[in-house]
C-alpha cells in the first residue's frame, strides 16, 4: 500500500485589503494538533513553505498565507506596519475558524525573516491564542541601526524602464541562495520576488520601523529559533539570549532554499518542538 501524502492546496479569502491568498495542507485523517500558520520572508510568498507543508501536516492543518501586497494577496494602499500585518493575519485565522476550515482554538506560528517579526507581534498581541512560536532568522536591531536601514530603504531594486532592476535583484538573491540549490528552484524563487513590483521594500520598511528587540524580550511562549547560515546568521545568534523561553537550533553551512534541501530535518525538528507537550 502506498503512503498517502497530504496535498498542498491554494485558496483565497477576504481581508480588509481585498483578497488574501493562502496555501493549506490538511492531514489525511483527523487534525489532532493545533493549526500551524506559516509566515514568509520579504519579498516572497507562502510558496517558500511548499516543500515542508505536507511533512508538517501529518496530524495538523498547516496554513501559509501571502502577506498583503506579496504573492497573490491584494495590497494595502500604502506601506503599513507589522502591527497591521499581525491584525490582518489573526483576522484571517478567525475567518477560517468561524467557517470551520480549521479547528477553533490556539494556534502555533512559524515565521521566516519578516515572518518571524509578524509571529512575534502575534505572540505579544494575542498571548492566549498563540501557543508556540518558531522563528527563522531574527532581523532585530537597535533603534540607531533600524533608523539607518530605513534611511537607505531605496537600495532595494524596484521596477525600471530598462529592466536593470531585474538584473540587480537577481544578483542580490543569488548572493543569498544556498549554493546546493538547483537552477529551477532559483528561477521559481526569483519569480516570487518579482511579483511585488514597486512594493518590494514595504515588508522591510515595516520590519525596520518595529521594535523587534523589545518585543522579543517580552515573549512568554516557548520559542524555537532556527538559525541557518544565511544573511541573519550572526545577528540571530546574538539576539537569542534576550528571548525568555528561547531555544536555538543552528543549521551551519546552509542558506536560502534549505527547506527544499533539508526539509526532512526541518520537519522533524519542528514537529518535535510543537508536539513535545502534547503527548
Amino acid at each position: 500500500m502506498s503512503l498517502r501524502i497530504p496535498q498542498v492546496e491554494r485558496a483565497y479569502t477576504a481581508s480588509r485589503y481585498g483578497q488574501l491568498h493562502y496555501r493549506i495542507a490538511r492531514p489525511i485523517g483527523a487534525s489532532t494538533r493545533p493549526t500551524l500558520v506559516c509566515f514568509h520572508q520579504s519579498p516572497k510568498s507562502g510558496w517558500d513553505y511548499e516543500p515542508i507543508m505536507a511533512g508538517l501536516a501529518q496530524d495538523r492543518i498547516v496554513l501559509a498565507p501571502d502577506t498583503p501586497g506579496y504573492g497573490g494577496s491584494d495590497a494595502p494602499p500604502a506601506p503599513t506596519t507589522i502591527e497591521d500585518y499581525a491584525r490582518i493575519m489573526m483576522e484571517f485565522v478567525d475567518g477560517l475558524q468561524v467557517a470551520g476550515t480549521i479547528p477553533v482554538g490556539p494556534i502555533d506560528v512559524f515565521g521566516y525573516h519578516t515572518g518571524s517579526v509578524i509571529c512575534t507581534q502575534l505572540g505579544r498581541a494575542f498571548p492566549d491564542r498563540v501557543r508556540r512560536l518558531t522563528l527563522l532568522g531574527l532581523a532585530a536591531y537597535d533603534t540607531e541601526e533600524r533608523a539607518r536601514r530605513l534611511a537607505v530603504i531605496d537600495r532595494f531594486p524596484v521596477p525600471q524602464a530598462d529592466g536593470s532592476n531585474i538584473v540587480a535583484l537577481w544578483a542580490l538573491v543569488e548572493s543569498l541562495n544556498d549554493p546546493r540549490i538547483d537552477v529551477e528552484w532559483r528561477q521559481l524563487s526569483f519569480a516570487e520576488c518579482l511579483r511585488s513590483g514597486s512594493r518590494l521594500p514595504w515588508g522591510f520598511m515595516a520590519v525596520y520601523a518595529y521594535d523587534f528587540l523589545g518585543n522579543l524580550a517580552q515573549l512568554t511562549q516557548p520559542t524555537l529559533i532556527l538559525c541557518p547560515e544565511d544573511d541573519l546568521w550572526d545577528n540571530t545568534r546574538a539576539v537569542v539570549p534576550i528571548i525568555p523561553n528561547g531555544r536555538l537550533l543552528e543549521f551551519p553551512g546552509v542558506a536560502h532554499g534549505f527547506f527544499k534541501l533539508d526539509g526532512e530535518q526541518v520537519v522533524g525538528e519542528l514537529r518535535g518542538f510543537l508536539n513535545e507537550d502534547l503527548a
